[in-house]
C-alpha cells in the first residue's frame, strides 16, 4: 500500500471515530455532515421510516466507503449512530441496540442472530446490505420463524 493511499484510509478511519466520540458526547453538530444535510431533515421533510433508514444507509456508505468485513462493520454501526442521534433529538419506534435474538431452546440450533433495526410497533425488520453483501435462503427463513407476522426490508444503498 503506497503512502497516499495509507493516508486517506487512516483518514477516513480518523473521521469514523471522531464522529462516533462526537456521537456519544451528544454535539449537536454531529447531525450535519459534508453534505448539509442532517439526518434530523427526515423529520421536516416527512420522509417514510425506509426512507430514513435507507438516507442513514447511504450516509454511511458516503462516509464510510471501502469494502469487505471490517468496512461493512463500520457502516452498520455509523448508520446506526445516525438513526440513534435521530431519535433523540425527533423520537422514533426503531430498536437500534444490540437486537440479538437466541430463540435455539425454543426453536432447535439456528435460531439466533441480531436484526441491525427493527420497529416492533409496525412488525418491520429493516438489514443493511452493504456493498455485494448478500442473502443467504437461510436469513430470510430464520427471521420468518423467529419473527412471525414481521415485515422484512433490505436496505441497499
Amino acid at each position: 500500500m503506497n503512502a497516499t493511499r495509507m493516508f486517506v484510509t487512516m483518514k477516513k478511519w480518523l473521521y469514523i471515530v471522531l464522529s462516533m466520540c462526537l456521537l456519544m458526547a451528544g454535539a449537536e453538530t454531529f447531525a450535519v455532515e459534508k453534505s448539509g444535510v442532517s439526518v434530523g431533515d427526515a423529520a421536516r421533510t416527512g420522509m417514510s421510516e425506509a426512507q430514513l433508514v435507507t438516507r442513514a444507509a447511504q450516509k454511511a456508505e458516503a462516509a464510510i466507503g471501502g469494502t469487505g468485513r471490517f468496512a461493512g462493520t463500520a457502516k452498520h454501526t455509523y448508520a446506526k449512530n445516525l438513526l440513534s442521534r435521530h431519535q433523540s433529538l425527533y423520537g422514533n419506534n426503531l430498536s437500534l441496540g444490540s437486537n440479538y435474538f437466541n430463540n435455539n431452546a425454543v426453536l432447535g440450533a439456528g435460531n439466533r442472530g441480531f436484526l441491525d433495526v427493527v420497529n416492533h410497533g409496525s412488525k418491520t425488520i429493516y438489514d443493511f446490505k452493504f456493498g455485494s453483501a448478500t442473502w443467504g435462503p437461510g436469513q430470510l427463513l430464520k427471521y420468518q420463524r423467529n419473527f412471525p407476522g414481521y415485515s422484512i426490508q433490505i436496505i441497499r444503498p
